[in-house]
């Protein structure tokens, strides 16, 4: 028997084969490099290769030397029963020449022949030198017709020969009588020879490994009879009963020889079943390793691999579709331009068709996992460098494709690849939670901008895009883009859209929000609230000592001095410059808002170090209930009544407004009669409040305001303005006021000749202007003040300009003739339309507070300011900006074009002197020539 199958096939011996396994040098040259590289590292070659080409040659001569042997002992024996030789030797030859194949996991090919149910018989019928010969003349002719080289054949022939003269000598130890009938003994005795046979064989063998490559002999031996050892066992057993039957009744040799080629063809079956087993578990293996990877190269590699590894082929490579075919290769293409090659069949012999297809298999898969490889590397090289997340999900909901932003976001940075997105993340929106399984297959998407991201326990906000992808490649595409810095800026931007920047307290949009919204309770619940008013004394003069920081700090320490002492319902609002206010909501009584301000100037006027500063302050408050103010514009006016008496008492109180006061006739009569006097003796005071160019950062021009200074201490515009419209003599403030602008300009503009010449701006009253002698006025006083009319500008609100809209345009057609400027006063305010803009004969449009406020916080404030400005530059219309009072809304303006600025930020109203020196004191401003 030829026991070669085992780690024989990966010997090399100086380049010589010593393995029967049909292959050539090539074959067993990689296996031997492959072997080398799966041997563990405390094995060794034991014999160099010389030294194995001795021990093979060695073991021939030896065999040699025991077929010698048989003949001189059994000479007499010697061919006694020539076609019981003939029968055997051929039978013998035959199962040389048509071994059954096996190709094992490790990629060793045993060549099995099952001689073992031969040797019983020869036992039993022929002599030792007949075995010898019937042995070696199979073996030789085995070895011949798989073209194995000299040295490999000189030791299989030994080492078979050498194995069945062992078994024939333990045989014959046991009993010499093979006569018929044929005793236990003998059976026993060809049992015991066939086991020394198949023993001594897989001896040799082991023997030879371990020599050759340092496999241990028992790790050989095992490896053998544990894919084999059951058939050796049953082809022994056969052998025995046939012999015996033979032996006794040759006529049954027909039927013996039936029986073994029937069971060897069942054999033969269940060793083809098993090998398809074994193949469709490499091809398996082979397809899943192919398609593991997403890289090409690793495709190329995997697929060579599987290969060879499913083929039991030794060389697996890529050629082009033109080069030549060569002997014993099997060839499928993968592409247009490549063809996949195995040659150097394990154990040599033809392809079989099951291998074909199988090629075609792995080919069909590689192909597509190629195809795939590259796209996901062309996707991969696209989608690496974007910020964004992307990945991509089959239709079981595996992921397939991520990019590193996809990992990253995801928490998995060692990669996302055959995970289940649902076991990873779920996306939720607004209106429920999102299911991608929902799009696979579709051509549907799904967008939304305001999503969250839950990873394991984390939320990220993001924006996501999720679409379908319909046959063939089912699944669904994801892009996620991490949103948490915009909502970051989002919510910062919406805090300070409704907060001061500076003390972090609501703002006046915010603030009024909440009052309107104590208002409807008190309609809706009869609930109780009330509204202070906060002004410090002497701002300006700190502001103006210590310097703006100084005076912001303040402004901070005094926004904390006032949260400590408000309860978490109530609300604190800074509506600018020094000026607060405070909603207390709830309230039992008024007395209960008079405590809480008590307290305040109480904690205010405490010494506090600002800067380095000890500062001492005071304030005014003035305090009105919802009691008597159903609407948001009556409450803050009665809170501002009583904060401006408070003030005209001297600061550092406050006042609770007393609306019974306010109502009675007499004490209206009383102010008209205060009114009428101080007209006549002259206590009024004009204020200025300068307009600035918002790219020189001059002032160009002063808003005249009117102030009271009574005896009694000042009274507020909100007090006296009403009733003098009431009263008729808001036409002689009016014309006092105009004339006392136009006489202070003037002075100003003779004693300053070096300084470009400054426009006042003077309100007109809605009666004022509706006066069919207000142009005629207007150019007495321009001519006893000696003003120039172009240093002269009217304000008048919309709703003076609207009451007779022709009379209006003739009305300002004739102001305009006489050189005077004309600008809408708080343009939005009233019955704004855009169209008026181009109708009226305007020269500037001053946007009401209420917009600048809003700018770069409200989007409609900012676009409707937006439009304005670009309408009013269109027509030819200068815009001024009120109520200016942070540097973010400076800037905002003039980056939108605006050319002028009025508010806190620039100068609160101020005496004709302090602005006089403001004016006179500024820089020069070099213009460039055009």
């Amino acid at each position: 028997m030829e026991r070669g199958w085992l780690g024989i096939d990966r010997v090399l011996v100086g380049g010589l084969e010593l393995t029967g396994g049909g292959s050539d040098a090539r074959h067993n040259r990689h296996e031997e490099r492959q072997s080398m590289r799966q041997t563990p590292a405390r094995t060794r070659r034991v014999l160099s290769p010389s030294g194995l080409t001795a021990l093979c040659l060695a073991v021939g001569v030896a065999a040699a030397a025991a077929t010698v042997g048989a003949a001189f002992l059994g000479g007499t024996t010697a061919f006694t029963h020539p076609v019981t030789f003939a029968v055997l030797t051929l039978l013998l030859v035959y199962t040389h020449l048509r071994p059954t194949r096996l190709v094992h996991r490790h990629g060793s090919v045993e060549s099995d022949h099952l001689d073992e149910a031969l040797l019983p018989p020869m036992i039993l019928m022929l002599g030792p030198f007949d075995v010898a010969v019937a042995v070696l003349v199979a073996t030789v002719a085995g070895n011949l017709a798989a073209r194995r080289t000299p040295i490999k054949t000189v030791f299989n022939v030994g080492q078979t020969v050498l194995a069945s003269l062992a078994g024939y000598a333990a045989a014959g130890l046991i009993t010499s009588d093979t006569s018929a009938p044929v005793s236990g003994a003998a059976l026993v005795a060809c049992g015991v020879g066939g086991l020394v046979f198949a023993l001594a064989s897989s001896l040799a063998v082991a023997g030879i490994v371990r020599l050759a490559v340092g496999e241990p002999v028992l790790a050989g031996l095992w490896d053998q009879w544990r894919t084999r050892g059951l058939a050796s066992f049953g082809a022994l057993l056969l052998g025995v009963v046939a012999g015996v039957v033979v032996r006794d009744h040759p006529g049954a040799a027909v039927l013996a020889i039936a029986l073994g080629w029937t069971i060897e063809a069942a054999y033969v079956a269940v060793v083809v079943q098993r090998q398809g087993r074994l193949a469709a578990e490499a091809l398996q293996m082979g397809v899943v390793a192919v398609r593991s990877s997403g890289d090409p190269d690793a495709v190329r590699e995997h697929l060579l691999a599987a290969a060879r590894e499913v083929l039991h082929a030794d060389v697996a490579t890529y050629v082009s579709p033109q080069e030549p075919r060569v002997s014993g290769e099997l060839r499928v293409e993968i592409d247009e331009e490549t063809d996949l090659r195995v040659t150097d069949r394990v154990g040599g012999g033809t392809w079989l068709d099951a291998e074909r297809d199988a090629l075609t298999t792995l080919a069909n898969v590689g192909a597509e996992a190629l195809r795939n490889a590259k796209l996901l590397a062309h996707m991969t090289a696209i989608t690496d460098g974007q910020s964004e997340s992307v990945l991509a999900l089959d239709s079981a909901g595996v992921i397939t494709f991520a990019n590193p932003a996809a990992c990253a976001l995801l928490r998995h940075p060692d990669g996302l690849l055959g995970q289940v997105a649902d076991d990873v993340f779920s996306i939720e929106r607004s209106s429920g939670g999102l299911q991608l399984s929902a799009l696979s297959g579709s051509d549907k998407s799904v967008r939304d901008e305001d999503a969250v991201l839950r990873v394991a326990d984390n939320r990220i906000p993001v924006a996501f895009t999720a679409a379908g992808l319909p046959a063939p490649h089912t699944g669904v595409a994801l892009v996620l883009h991490d949103i948490t810095e915009r909502k970051s800026f989002e919510e910062k931007l919406s805090f300070l859209a409704f907060h001061d920047p500076l003390t972090c307290l609501p703002n006046r949009r915010l603030f009024q929000d909440r009052v309107e919204h104590a208002l409807v309770r008190v309609r809706r619940h009869k609930s109780r609230h009330a509204l202070l008013v906060f002004d410090l004394d002497r701002f300006k003069l700190i502001n103006d000592s210590y310097g703006h920081p100084i005076g912001d700090d303040l402004l901070v320490h005094v926004a904390s001095v006032l949260r400590r002492n408000l309860r978490p319902e109530d609300t604190c609002a800074r509506l600018g410059g020094d000026e607060f206010a405070i909603l207390l909501e709830d309230i039992v009584d008024p007395q209960q808002a008079v405590i809480v301000a008590e307290r305040i100037l109480a904690d205010v006027a405490k010494a506090s170090v600002i800067g380095g500063h000890e500062v001492f302050v005071s304030a005014s408050i003035g305090v009105a209930t919802t009691d008597h103010a159903d609407s948001l514009e009556s409450l803050v006016a009665a809170a501002d009544t009583a904060m401006y008496v408070a003030k005209s008492a001297g600061g550092g109180s406050f006042r609770l407004f007393a609306p019974a006061a306010a109502e009675d006739p007499r004490a209206r009569l009383e102010l008209e009669a205060a009114l009428r006097r101080a007209l006549d003796d002259g206590e009024f005071e004009l204020y200025y409040q300068p307009v600035v160019d918002t790219v020189t950062n001059e002032i160009v021009g002063a808003e005249a305001l009117v102030r009271w200074n009574s005896a009694g201490g000042v009274v507020t515009p909100l007090q006296f303005i009403r009733v003098a419209e009431e009263t008729g003599l808001i036409v002689r403030l009016d014309a006092w006021v105009l004339e006392e602008a136009c006489r202070q300009t003037r002075e100003w503009t003779i004693a300053h000749p070096e300084r470009t010449p400054l426009k006042v701006n003077v309100n007109l009253s809605a009666l004022q202007f509706s006066r069919s002698s207000v142009v005629a006025e207007v150019a007495d006083i321009l001519r006893r003040t000696g003003l120039p009319p172009q240093q002269l500008c009217l304000e008048i609100t919309e709703t003076g300009m609207m009451t007779d809209t022709e009379l209006t345009i003739t009305t300002l057609e004739e102001l305009k003739a006489l050189g005077v400027g004309v600008a809408i006063d708080d343009f939005g305010t009233g019955y704004s339309s855009l169209s008026y803009l181009k109708r009226f004969p305007v020269d500037i449009v001053k946007i009401d507070r209420s917009f600048t406020a809003g700018l770069g916080q409200n989007l409609v404030d900012s676009e409707i300011l937006v439009a304005v400005v670009r309408l009013a530059a269109a027509c030819n219309i200068t815009v001024v900006a009120e109520g200016v009072e942070t540097v973010e809304q400076r800037r905002a303006l003039a980056e939108l074009g605006c050319p002028l600025i009025q508010g806190y930020l620039i100068a609160k109203p101020q005496p004709a002197s302090t602005f006089a020196d403001a004016w006179r004191t500024q820089p020069p401003v070099h213009r460039q020539s055009a």
